[in-house]
């Protein structure tokens, strides 16, 4: 009789953790520019609907691999990512600061996955992603609340450096040859 093994998702996650951070951070850092990125925003919103339901069965993934930590984590960053198209889509009546305090709650949740990481004795790697995380989310809130572009700026850079951050750390986990502290 064959044994099944089941393969778990946490690599691809993070691959994906680091692809839709790096998107957000192209149009943060296309919104600072100045650029008319209204077309790349559009685009970007679509993709990250079919990204984020892609997490949310990675999540499922992580549940029948037995790893609870990683099933709560992936399905909440679907469910926020999804969210985050709802909430930044003009079209859906995203007005200026009608939001904010949205992605406010949401940043605070990926403060406290943070801080469950900590305490679970995660990679410090893994505690330092979800605060990135985060802080595009107070960003996300303060752009929306204000409109300026220097915020616009920081979610860039804070996606840009989530996306390294995360892509290191699923080539660590998936070669074993990197160190993943």
């Amino acid at each position: 009789m064959s044994e099944t093994r089941r393969v778990d998702p946490t690599v691809s996650g993070l691959l994906l953790i680091g692809f839709i951070t790096l998107v957000l951070g192209i149009v943060g850092v296309q919104i600072f520019n100045g650029s008319d990125s209204t077309v790349m925003f559009d685009a970007a919103l679509k993709f990250l609907i079919v990204l984020s339901l892609v997490m949310v069965m990675f999540a499922y993934m992580a549940g029948k691999c037995g790893n609870a930590f990683a099933t709560a984590l992936f399905a909440f960053i679907g469910i926020a990512f999804i969210g985050t198209v709802y909430l930044a889509d003009p079209t859906r009546g995203a007005a200026l600061g009608d939001n904010s305090l949205m992605f406010y709650i949401i940043g605070f949740f990926f403060v406290v996955f943070a801080m469950i990481a900590a305490l679970i004795g995660a990679p410090k790697l893994l505690v330092l992603l979800l605060v990135l995380v985060a802080f595009i989310y107070f960003f996300f809130g303060l752009f929306f609340a204000t409109g300026e572009d220097p915020y616009a700026g920081a979610i860039g850079l804070f996606g840009i450096l989530a996306f390294i951050i995360s892509t290191y750390m699923a080539i660590g986990l998936a070669t074993e040859k990197l160190p993943v502290v």
